[in-house]
């Protein structure tokens, strides 16, 4: 058969003109569109009514897309966990603290790490430190290399960028750099299937660690906030320390919770009660690495639009719960997984002190399954003259030359029924009360941090420093002269002299 041209070939040159056309002007839509869903260089701009911008609802739309995608990772993934079949590996420990790059809070990491090895802490234990210029972040390496790996080759340390603009939100750097340390170091979320079901564990640097932490509680001793449902972490359930805010991560928003999390959040359905019973949670976090990876996306992106309704230094932990409650993931919240504050004996659980008596009060041998996981010692702890705070602790204490702190004598808590701090205007007398019990807190929680932090200085000086290092237990928070002068003082309720002589409270011996 001949081929001939057919009279519709004309047209068809003309339509492919045209489709070309169509196709250019839907991707110029396209590309668009998709500007519209860039968020503008600052925060948006709400008009006078009040509602959002179309640049908002595209951003919450995103975020719903976004968070669908972190809970669905990891949908394949073999739960170990929670999965009672023997053939499956237990999972792995993951313990990171937050530090900044300051003299500060850098003898606190030195003592987390000893902490941890005394008490033979499985796992990994990580430090992230924030904002050492590069200077500071080569001797931090190479002093975790001399000092902190020999202790264990699980010890590691992250560095990562100064997160922190100013002081309300220099804590910002724990949930940055937690999503920073499990993007990096672990490869989320394209390597989530190696550690989904493994364990991560979120604390403080100021965090003694009295007993080993795992995700099991089958010897805990003391009190959930709501009904056990489980005792371990599984997936959906994460676990954590009850705060005392409660409720107020919600109720300082008032009313905006929507501007932070959305408006379609399950967040927006939690109710007050709800609120204070399952999300007022703090350090120590327990949570599978799933859930962990997706509460450390969203806790970085609510903080700072919920620090613009409520510009505070809290608003980093009330951040934590607004985006476990975003996730739906309630929190299953202890009383006495970390003591920190022996006024809070309400919210707290001190009960495992209930019958020690003040003599002795000051290392009192407390079963392990009876203590807390951690001692939070970021208050002051006091009594008569002795007193420790982290605040006034020398910062080159674990230094070769620098001396050790004067333990308080065991029976601290029989000799004192008051103490004064060394401003000389707080002081607290027990007398006229007979409180014996926060006597007693006093002078545990004094003994246990001090004597603790002697035995980290006294075991450095040993292993790093010559011979000349200084093993004198001569450091007073209170100095000679400051203490006689409070004790000489007329205006003072405990001048007393003849009481004063009765406890040796007299010249060198005070």
């Amino acid at each position: 058969m001949k081929l001939t041209k057919s009279k519709s070939r004309k047209p068809i040159k003309v339509n492919v003109f045209s489709i070309f056309l169509v196709v250019l002007g839907v991707g110029a839509a396209l590309v668009i569109a998709s500007m519209q869903l860039l968020p503008p260089p600052q925060t948006n701009v709400r008009d006078d009514t009040g509602g959002k911008d179309l640049w908002e609802a595209n951003r919450n739309e995103v975020m719903r897309q976004e968070s669908k995608e972190i809970l669905s990772k990891s949908v394949s993934s073999t739960s170990t966990i929670a999965s009672n079949d023997n053939n499956q590996r237990k999972p792995r420990y993951f313990m990171v603290f937050s530090t900044s790059c300051s003299p500060f809070q850098h003898w606190q990491a030195i003592a987390f790490f000893h902490f941890a090895k005394k008490v033979n802490q499985p796992g990994n234990v990580t430090r992230i430190v924030s904002g050492c210029t590069e200077a500071q972040a080569d001797e931090l390496r190479e002093e975790h290399a001399r000092i902190i790996a020999p202790l264990s080759p699980s010890y590691s340390l992250h560095v990562t960028p100064d997160f922190g603009v100013k002081d309300n939100t220099k804590y910002w750097n724990k949930p940055h750099g937690l999503l920073d340390w499990m993007t990096n170091d672990l490869g989320f979320p394209a390597n989530a299937q190696e550690y989904n079901d493994d364990i991560i564990i979120v604390l403080d640097p100021d965090m003694m660690l009295l007993r080993p932490i795992t995700h099991e509680f089958d010897n805990y001793q003391t009190d959930w906030v709501a009904e056990e449902w489980t005792n371990r972490v599984v997936h959906g359930t994460p676990v954590a320390q009850a705060y005392g805010f409660g409720s107020g991560w919600l109720s300082s928003l008032k009313g905006n919770l929507s501007h932070v999390v959305g408006p379609d959040s399950p967040a927006l359905k939690v109710t007050i009660k709800e609120a204070g019973k399952y999300y007022p949670a703090g350090p120590p976090y327990l949570g599978t690495g799933k859930d962990m990876f997706a509460i450390a996306t969203h806790w970085v992106r609510f903080l700072p639009r919920l620090h613009e309704i409520f510009p505070k230094f809290m608003a980093e932990m009330h951040a934590y719960s607004a985006a476990a409650a975003h996730l739906e993931l309630p929190h299953q919240l202890a009383t006495g997984f970390m003591l920190s504050d022996v006024g809070a004996v309400h919210n707290e659980a001190f009960g495992f002190l209930e019958n020690v008596t003040r003599k002795d009060a000051c290392l009192a041998d407390i079963p392990t399954n009876n203590l807390p996981f951690v001692m939070h010692y970021c208050q002051r702890y006091a009594l008569g003259r002795w007193f420790f705070s982290k605040y006034k602790l020398r910062e080159d204490y674990f230094q070769c030359d620098a001396p050790l702190m004067a333990e308080p004598p065991k029976n601290v808590g029989e000799i004192f029924d008051w103490y004064m701090f060394p401003n000389g205007i707080e002081w607290k007398d027990y007398s006229p009360t007979r409180k014996n019990h926060f006597i007693v807190l006093h002078g545990w929680m004094l003994c246990v941090v001090v004597y603790s932090l002697n035995e980290v200085a006294i075991e450095l000086k040993k292993k790093h420093c010559n011979a000349s290092a200084n093993f004198e237990k001569t450091w007073h928070f209170h100095t000679d002269e400051n203490f006689q002068a409070v004790l000489d003082d007329p205006s003072n309720p405990f001048h007393d002299p003849a009481r004063m002589a009765k406890l040796g409270l007299v010249g060198d011996d005070a």
